[in-house]
């Protein structure tokens, strides 16, 4: 890290990972620029803490904005070293079940605010010749299963940009990462299990928000120790030290096995269908 005291910028910070992130950082001393769609979402704890710079701003709000807050949070704090595109949901549902504009919006938050928080801020660290860049993607984004295909879509975009942004940036001295947590005890499950941010149901499709309602206070994944361990990946200490230009960080067992899966099934692939994709080059 250029900073043994580095400035984080992390969006979505006033719950789950990104509020449990935020509240590492601060305990170490390090200056977070937290965003929120409200001001009052955020604790007092934060509101109290004068190395927490809380912004107001709407993730899914036009690029112009987006931008004009990283400028401003720069000319206050001299850069921006760590970015955290945390903020996001989880469109729950059958592809039947969710309507076009709510498969938009999903888009909006969790692919083109992320993307628009990118580039305001990539000139910045640009002009330093260093930067983190931080995508908190999810275990749906490298294998897609029953009952939330637009949400996996979502994370699988994230994927494909974070993977082509980690070889564009790397000569100025960025580095990207995809953080890709199984299913974890935040309160990601909370709308779900209220039966919002859950499609309309149709007969004979799998109760995803049902099973996801059922498991919340059991998700095998702990949110303390991930942030521990993005923590460690971005400072390159500990079990994060010599990992600092790897692109996925899996978190949660869950995922890891998720990984191996999609890694399965990939191979078998390229073995079955070995002949016919070696059939169609010209034959010089």
């Amino acid at each position: 890290m250029a900073s043994t005291k580095p400035v984080w910028f992390i969006t979505g910070a006033n719950s789950g990972f990104g509020l449990l992130l935020t509240q590492l950082l601060l305990s170490h001393g390090h200056t977070v620029i937290a965003t929120a769609r409200s001001a009052s979402k955020f604790p007092q704890s934060l509101k109290d803490d004068p190395k927490a710079d809380l912004v107001e701003i709407e993730i899914a709000g036009p690029a112009s904005a987006i931008t004009a807050a990283v400028d401003a949070a720069v000319t206050r704090h001299g850069r921006i070293d760590v970015l955290v595109n945390n903020a996001g949901f989880g469109l729950m549902g059958a592809l039947e079940e969710v309507t076009e504009a709510d498969a938009r919006y999903q888009f909006d938050v969790n692919f083109f605010g992320l993307l628009n928080f990118t580039k305001a801020v990539l000139p910045h660290m640009r002009a330093q010749n260093s930067g983190v860049i931080v995508h908190m993607s999810s275990g749906a984004g490298i294998l897609a299963g029953r009952g939330a295909p637009v949400y996996a879509a979502s994370k699988f975009a994230v994927e494909g940009l974070a993977e082509g942004l980690a070889n564009e940036v790397k000569p100025f001295g960025i580095r990207v990462h995809l953080i890709e947590p199984g299913i974890s005890r935040t309160n990601f499950l909370d709308q779900v299990a209220q039966g919002k941010q859950v499609g309309q149901k149709i007969e004979g499709y799998l109760n995803i928000g049902g099973i996801l309602g059922s498991m919340r206070g059991m998700q095998p994944g702990d949110p303390e120790k991930g942030v521990q361990r993005i923590f460690e990946v971005v400072m390159g200490t500990d079990m994060g030290e010599g990992m600092e230009w790897d692109l996925r960080v899996p978190l949660g067992s869950d995922c890891f096995g998720m990984f191996e899966a999609k890694a399965k099934s990939l191979s078998a692939t390229l073995e079955k269908m070995k002949n016919i994709a070696l059939s169609t080059d010209f034959v010089v």
